[in-house]
């Protein structure tokens, strides 16, 4: 008699242990992460200072393409443009050379000022070159007044905010126009987001670039000879050194 007893190790036949070969089949399963697109090149925060998710030169009209916005701003340049081994002592120059905040503002306006000089037109080139010498002249007679920082960081200001208007630069709201009455006639006003706030008065063949200026209510503008003070829909208007004020209402 032969005796089989069947376990779960094996079989035993006739005294004799015969293992049995159970073959296991093993998955190894290999995790691969789904494809992913190049990611798209960002601004680094640094260039946003307003937090407002746009980058500061979009507000200001100084983006340069030569620069890799994706890196971090480099710190503030804290020397002007020009050479400050060659500038006198004691003049204008000198005190920018000394004074950070006027040299930030000199390295601002020479961005500005680029930016226009890319959108105007070749055979106006030369006229803008002539009013940037003309500007440097007056810039630098502040060393003749009393507060001369003040007077140099202002001329600074104007004149970013000058080209920032004129060249289009930065947003703008308008032109809105104005009805005056029968003899002052039309006025078309441009309001533009500039640093600070300026706007362009047209009327006839006159063109007046106006700043903002404090005012107890409203929105009021001031240039050489003329003023914009508008408040609900009506503004008062001087035009010209001496002349009377008249008013005027928007035209729905």
């Amino acid at each position: 008699m032969v005796k089989v007893s069947l376990g779960l190790a094996g079989f035993i036949i006739g005294g004799l242990s015969l293992i049995a070969c159970e073959q296991k089949s093993t998955t190894i399963e290999t995790s691969v992460p789904p494809p992913t697109s190049a990611p798209s090149k960002q601004m680094h925060p640094s260039w946003d200072a307003d937090n407002n998710g746009v980058n500061d030169c979009e507000t200001n009209g100084s983006c340069d393409h030569s620069i890799d916005y994706t890196q971090p701003r480099p710190a503030a340049v804290a020397t002007p443009t020009f050479d400050c081994a060659s500038v006198e002592e004691g003049s204008t120059e000198h005190l920018i050379c000394q004074e950070p905040a006027l040299a930030q503002l000199d390295n601002t306006l020479t961005s500005i000022y680029k930016a226009a000089s890319a959108k105007v037109a070749p055979e106006q080139s030369a006229t803008l070159t002539a009013e940037q010498r003309g500007w440097i002249k007056g810039r630098n007679d502040c060393w003749k007044a009393e507060d001369k920082f003040a007077c140099i960081k202002t001329q600074y200001e104007r004149r970013i905010a000058e080209l920032q208007a004129r060249y289009a630069l930065v947003a703008a709201n308008g032109p809105i126009r104005f009805q005056c009455g029968a003899t002052a006639g039309e006025l078309s006003v441009t309001f533009y987001q500039s640093t600070p706030l300026t706007l362009i008065a047209q009327r006839d063949d006159e063109e007046s670039l106006m700043y903002i200026a404090p005012a107890a209510s409203g929105s009021k503008y001031e240039g050489r000879t003329e003023s914009f003070w508008e408040h609900q829909g009506e503004a008062r208007v001087t035009w010209g050194y001496g002349t009377p004020e008249f008013t005027c209402t928007k035209i729905q």
